[in-house]
């Protein structure tokens, strides 16, 4: 009997398709381009708790919800791809996602008091301090989903300065905005942007004034900075839309306006493109 070597290449073929590809075993969404800045939302469709799943970015491990969720920041200044692995019995499937370059704008703020540009040796300790309580604020990992409850602008006004730009203070460059600046009168209300919880609360911070940080769940977080009243405890529980706060000119600023900032972890992203993905 001849042996038909094209049968066999074909059932090769098709064994290789329905059995071969080990790594074909997950459910996700993730997109082949991101822009930098943004903010990517996606969920394991088989992840539970005694799944055995678990995910990387760039080889750091990714912080999975119960319900198979997670979150990938990507930074201001990234200029990589990003290559997401998830991996079950040491079989993983790897995802790469190219980084799409942004052209940010440059702004000039002039007529500041130089203390708050080049800060004395005194105001350096205040700062030094100040920051080791942000530092800590950044790493609080809160196990709850407020972040997939769709997110809202805290306040409406004029945008005055946009996530990203270069700063550029009393002549001198400084680091790159990292939120979104929203002009209004002196004591406007100031919403929270989603349901979460209050991880720091503080009237008189040297640089954003009185400022808020809520916790909307794995790492994801807003700020809210130069406010005139702080109106939330530490620890409180809060709903979206529910007041916090109210507009100012306090720390480094130069006229009554709301600093909203989105961060994961330590990775600031930008707040009009996370309301244009998740609102």
């Amino acid at each position: 009997m001849r042996f038909n070597y094209f049968f066999i290449i074909k059932l090769l073929i098709f064994y290789f398709l329905l059995f071969g590809n080990s790594n074909a075993q997950f459910r996700y969404d993730l997109p082949k381009r991101a822009l930098q800045g943004e903010i990517i939302i996606s969920k394991i469709h088989e992840y539970n708790k005694s799944s055995n799943i678990k995910l990387f970015s760039d080889k750091i491990p990714l912080e999975v919800s119960k319900n198979g969720y997670f979150v990938v920041p990507i930074d201001r200044d990234r200029k990589n791809n990003i290559l997401i692995e998830i991996c079950k019995n040491k079989i993983c499937e790897t995802n790469e996602i190219t980084v799409l370059k942004r052209n940010f704008d440059i702004q000039e703020i002039n007529g500041l008091p130089t203390k708050l540009v080049t800060p004395d040796e005194k105001i350096l300790e205040r700062i030094i301090a100040e920051n080791k309580i942000i530092k800590r604020s950044k790493k609080i990992l809160l196990e709850n989903e407020n972040f997939l409850n769709g997110f809202v602008q805290p306040v409406k006004g004029i945008i005055t300065g946009v996530f990203g730009s270069q700063r550029v203070l009393n002549g001198k460059p400084k680091s790159p905005h990292r939120g979104l600046d929203i002009a209004n009168n002196e004591g406007t209300p100031v919403v929270s942007t989603n349901d979460g919880v209050v991880i720091l609360a503080e009237p008189d911070l040297y640089y954003t004034g009185g400022t808020i940080v809520v916790d909307h769940g794995y790492g994801v977080k807003s700020i809210y900075a130069h406010l005139a009243s702080v109106d939330v405890a530490l620890n409180s529980k809060i709903k979206k839309n529910e007041v916090i706060g109210t507009v100012g000119s306090t720390g480094r600023s130069t006229g009554p306006h709301l600093h909203w900032g989105i961060m994961v972890f330590d990775t600031y992203v930008d707040p009009e493109l996370l309301l244009k993905k998740y609102n």
